[in-house]
């Protein structure tokens, strides 16, 4: 499949050119809690409904969605990526839906009735926030990596008594920056809270498997310690750590399922 040179291609292209103008991207997460048993279910019916969103008029920049693994989290996040808040709000993708549905047949658009349906059921005591992300100053990834694969995701998050900024590169120098030199990490970064109740900062990173990940936690990196003691003396409050692992994104347009067979 295709191999894709940074961690997020959802935190590339509009967002790569807003961080050269030290302009963030907009993370815009949404959070879902489903039954572990019906997660297959919601995945195959989110493409349907992506793939007929998707088109002239969407704001979006990319999206991708994962399915918790370990910890108390949601079992199901997906990450929107815009250029700015304000395309966030701009984003409309049932007026785009509805457009893509004109031309379909009355059994057709029946049966994608009945697909939404069951689809936005699934929403139902969802929650949401919008995070702030520069992915030239707060990423770093292995060179050539292929994301096209059920790579495990690790979402640390945490609150500061000090400056945002500081505490999370801080962060980035004593864990994401050695692991990933070292080849024992794909890739990893944060993102920093703009609107709803999340945490102030996230730290993700991205690992081949969950053997890999377990590696780097036996080895955790020794590097740089007056960047780990800054970073704890900044942290506030008790922290919380969720497992995830990817299970599809947009690509040229379309909802495509983790994995080169999918």
């Amino acid at each position: 499949m295709k191999q894709l040179n940074l961690f997020f291609a959802l935190l590339m292209c509009v967002g790569f050119l807003n961080a050269q103008n030290n302009n963030p991207s907009i993370v815009e997460i949404t959070y879902l809690d489903i039954h572990p048993s019906k997660i297959s279910t919601f995945v195959k019916l989110h493409k349907e409904v992506t793939d007929m969103t998707m088109g002239e008029g969407r704001t979006i920049q990319d999206s991708w969605v994962y399915r918790h693994w370990y910890g108390s989290g949601a079992t199901i996040i997906i990450m929107d990526i815009f250029a700015s808040a304000e395309d966030a709000l701009k984003d409309d993708a049932f007026a785009v839906m509805n457009k893509n549905m004109k031309d379909k047949t009355d059994k057709e658009k029946e049966a994608f009735r009945a697909v939404f349906q069951e689809w936005w059921s699934f929403y139902d005591g969802h929650w949401d926030e919008m995070r702030t992300y520069n992915p030239m100053a707060n990423f770093v990834a292995k060179e050539n990596v292929d994301w096209d694969i059920p790579f495990v995701f690790v979402v640390g998050s945490y609150n500061t008594k000090g400056n945002m900024k500081e505490m999370g590169d801080a962060y980035m120098n004593w864990q994401t920056r050695p692991n990933v030199e070292k080849g024992l990490q794909l890739g990893g970064g944060y993102t920093s809270h703009f609107k709803g109740s999340g945490s102030d900062l996230q730290f993700f990173g991205g690992f081949k498997n969950i053997k890999e990940f377990a590696e780097t936690v036996s080895t955790q990196s020794s590097d740089n310690p007056e960047d780990a003691k800054k970073f704890w003396s900044a942290v506030s409050g008790p922290h919380e750590d969720q497992i995830y692992v990817h299970v599809g994104h947009l690509e040229n347009g379309e909802f495509n399922l983790a994995g080169k067979d999918n």
